[in-house]
């Protein structure tokens, strides 16, 4: 996914009208460069990705690999910012 085209003043993608804020579900737009991100806004991200992985470990099918790809990176882009 890419870009963050209507982006909230924090740069984290929007969901749609009606869709649960709190979560940041695979067919989300993703930020590209995780570096140009404010430090809250990667947090709020974090949290949105945490909140939908807790929904995916209940699916039978498992954590989706998108999810899991993009909490890893956000982890890591959290961890660069604290050696940094």
């Amino acid at each position: 996914m890419t870009g963050t085209a209507g982006a909230s003043p924090l740069a984290v993608p929007e969901r749609p009208a009606g869709a649960d804020p709190t979560v940041l579900v695979p067919d989300d737009p993703f930020p590209d460069d995780l570096m140009e991100l404010p430090l809250v806004a990667l947090q709020v991200l974090h949290s949105r990705l945490c909140r939908q992985l807790e929904r995916e470990h209940r699916d039978p099918g498992g954590p989706h690999p998108l999810t899991l790809d993009r909490l890893r990176d956000v982890g890591v882009e959290l961890d660069s910012r604290l050696i940094a």
